[in-house]
């Protein structure tokens, strides 16, 4: 008969499972990572003749926004610079993104790439994109049988 009673017992199994605990407690603290969404976060919609495009781009003004379409992909690409006079070790929390973003999306259909348009207002990207004569729906009339 052994003198320590076997509750008290080294178990490696109690222990790995302790460490393990332990690990995924440590990547509560990396939440922003975990939810790192694509930038920016952007909202397609069909008009029926053609799409629209708004992305929020807070802080951004127009000239640092570049569209590029080809086909049916469209790219956005942009910089969010950093707020001049604010230091880097000053910083107690930052979750705004700052640095160079490029976001490419594939349209749902075959776009008229020559008649795109965009505007900026607010902080609001809007594209309007039509869609190309052949993506476009057309009305069918049934003929009766004769």
């Amino acid at each position: 008969m052994s003198g320590v009673p076997w509750q008290n017992r080294w178990d490696p199994l109690r222990e790995l499972q302790r460490e393990v605990g332990r690990l995924f407690d440590g990547l509560d603290g990396l939440p922003a990572l975990r939810h790192l969404r694509p930038y920016p976060p952007i909202n397609v919609h069909d008009e029926g003749e053609g799409y629209v495009l708004t992305a929020q781009l807070p802080g951004v003004c127009a000239d640092e926004v570049e569209l590029t379409i080809t086909g049916e992909t469209l790219t956005m690409r942009g910089e969010r610079k950093r707020p001049e006079g604010v230091k880097d070790d000053s910083y107690r929390r930052q979750e705004r993104l700052v640095g160079r973003w490029s976001r490419t999306i594939t349209l749902p259909d075959r776009v008229d790439s020559t008649q795109v348009t965009a505007s900026f207002s607010n902080g609001i990207l809007i594209v309007r994109i039509p869609k190309a004569e052949g993506a476009k729906p057309r009305h069918i009339t049934v003929a009766t049988g004769g």
